[in-house]
């Protein structure tokens, strides 16, 4: 193998290697703001936190989830005292959900992890020439993509886990 060749190979496994700890690193963030919430629910906790009058319906829009898993979701987080939920006098079909005091501690801490963790990034994005962040978009975009066709290609062989 000539040496170009291992530099190119070597570049692209250091990629590989980023996005995995970037996965992991991600995913043990979360955990530390409050006990053992999942991504998604620190998520759900968000959207009923920016939105008065969160619904169901809502939630699965903003969060790209099924009316069932954001059902679900809300369930845990009523049973672990971080939301509340409640119905407009005059209308008892719609249920709509609001945070309680631990959920709006929750909410802001997130919050304030977010905005930074946007300002960063920003910051890095900053550095790259509009050629260059055209590039890092296709590739992200492909990435992305891979990963929603091979989870769909999962659940279409009935391999679930």
């Amino acid at each position: 193998m000539e040496e170009s060749e291992r530099f190119i190979m070597k570049i692209e496994n250091n990629i590989i290697f980023s996005l995995k700890k970037i996965q992991e690193n991600t995913e043990l963030f979360v955990p530390n703001i409050e006990g053992e919430l999942s991504i998604s629910q620190v998520h759900c906790i968000s959207v009923i936190g920016d939105n008065e009058g969160a619904n169901v319906t809502n939630i699965s829009n903003e969060l790209e989830m099924t009316t069932g898993a954001i059902t679900k979701m809300c369930k845990k987080l009523l049973s672990q005292d971080l939301v509340e939920k409640y119905q407009e006098t005059g209308n008892k079909q719609k249920i709509y959900y609001k945070l309680t005091e631990s959920g709006q501690r929750i909410y802001k801490i997130h919050k304030k992890l977010h905005d930074k963790i946007q300002k960063d990034k920003k910051s890095i994005i900053d550095k790259y020439t509009e050629d260059e962040k055209a590039i890092i978009l296709r590739f992200l975009n492909e990435i992305n993509s891979m990963i929603g066709n091979t989870f769909k290609d999962i659940e279409k062989d009935g391999i679930m886990y």
